[in-house]
Parts: structure tokens; sequence; C-alpha cells
């Protein structure tokens, strides 16, 4: 019953009427082809605005040639062995190949990448329990949706999100994945392959960035040693 209870205080989703009221969602916008980089930025500022609204403590416009990828960061999915390799749609080795990324972020000018800190940080730094984790991951998820859907609606129909951890654990609670079953994903407006599972080098973007990023859950290091645990997002817009 506790266990229960604790799911459904699971970081409540935004209500519709809360959307609005920040300014999202206003009124569908033609499909944008070509735009100047003061129509584009403007807009990006926009989304920085709703990031930081959605809960982010920061969100920042970059250049999408600032994002890096590695073929090491899906090889660390599989050694040590990932425990949602090949069980998850949106993880490797089903989620989009470093290759594939390596084309696919040139055709892009601009992101926003968002960050969020974990409060309390023991929640990722010494779980209790996996839901302790995933409700974060699971925020984390819900705000890159929603920056890429308002993108979207705006006009840049080209808009895709990365978000961070697995939307099994994350989402689903670790059930099996629907998608790899022939069925239809259970959170289809919310699921997205984490960054890192498509090779983006999540570490070195949040240092260029100027954000303190801790690898956590190191062993032997004592929970109370690591300042703090974050989690990371990005949406490439056009």
């Amino acid at each position: 019953m506790q266990q229960a209870e604790k799911r459904k205080d699971f970081f409540p989703r935004f209500s519709p009427e809360f959307l609005r009221s920040i300014g999202m969602f206003q009124k569908p916008k033609l499909p944008k082809v070509d735009v100047d980089d003061e129509e584009l930025l403007e807009d990006l500022n926009r989304y920085v605005d709703f990031a930081l609204k959605l809960g982010c403590e920061d969100a920042k416009i970059i250049p999408a040639t600032m994002v890096r990828v590695d073929e090491r960061l899906r090889l660390k999915c599989r050694i040590s062995m990932c425990h949602h390799y090949n069980n998850c749609a949106n993880c490797p080795p089903h989620s989009p190949t470093v290759e594939e990324m390596r084309k696919i972020i040139p055709m892009y000018r601009y992101a926003i990448v968002v960050k969020r800190d974990v409060e309390p940080k023991d929640e990722f730094v010494d779980p209790k329990e996996e839901i302790d984790i995933a409700r974060h991951y699971r925020k984390n998820m819900e705000i890159v949706g929603l920056l890429e859907a308002q993108a979207f609606s705006d006009g840049y129909y080209f808009a895709m999100g990365f978000a961070g951890g697995s939307c099994q654990h994350a989402l689903c609670m670790m059930q099996e994945c629907n998608v790899l079953r022939g069925k239809r994903c259970r959170f289809v407006l919310k699921a997205r392959p984490a960054m890192e599972a498509v090779g983006i080098d999540v570490m070195h973007l949040a240092m260029k960035l100027g954000w303190e990023v801790y690898p956590v859950r190191a062993r032997p290091i004592p929970p109370e040693e690591f300042p703090c645990a974050k989690t990371f997002g990005i949406v490439f817009v056009y």
C-alpha cells in the first residue's frame, strides 16, 4: 500500500491549465521553412523561459555544433551490461546510432539544453528504492517532451528531444517494453531516448556550459561527499 501511494506522488503531470497559464500551447502556427536568426532566437528564448517555469534550474541556447557524440557512450551501455540494453526501444541497440546522430545534428542550427537539480540528491547518489531515481528521470522526460511539442506547435516540425535515463525505468517502471512486443508505446508523447543512448557526451556538454556535474553513484565514495546531482535534456529545434 505504501509503495502504491508513493507511485501516486510520482511528480504529478503538468495540467493543461497550468501549461496555458505560463503561455504554452496558445495557438498552432504554420510550418516554418526559412527562419532568420532573429525570429529563431526570439522563439528559443521563449523556450528557455518555459523550461524555467516548468522547474528547470537552468536552460541555455547553444549552437548544435557544440554537441559532441562519441561511440564510447553507447559502448558503456554494454560494458558493464545495462539491464535496459536490448530491453527498451529507446535504448541501444534500438536507439539512433552515433553514425546517424553525426549526420543529423549538423542539420540543426540551435538546440536548448536544460538542467534540473535532483533534490534530495541522495535519491540519485544513494537511492533507497528505484522509484527514487525514476521520478526524477520521469520529470526530465516530461519537460523535454513538452518543449519539443511547443516547438513543433510553433512550426518547427523537425524539433527533436533527448532526455536522460531509460524510459523503461522512468515511465514503465521496468515493465516489458510494449514497442519491442509489437505494440503501441505506453507513453508515446513522453518517452525519449537518453542523450547518452544516442552517443551525446553529456558530461562534456555540461562542463562546456559551466555546469557542475559529477558521475554519481560511484562506490565506495560516501554519498555525503557528492556536492550535487543533476539531470539534463536537450531539444534540437531548427
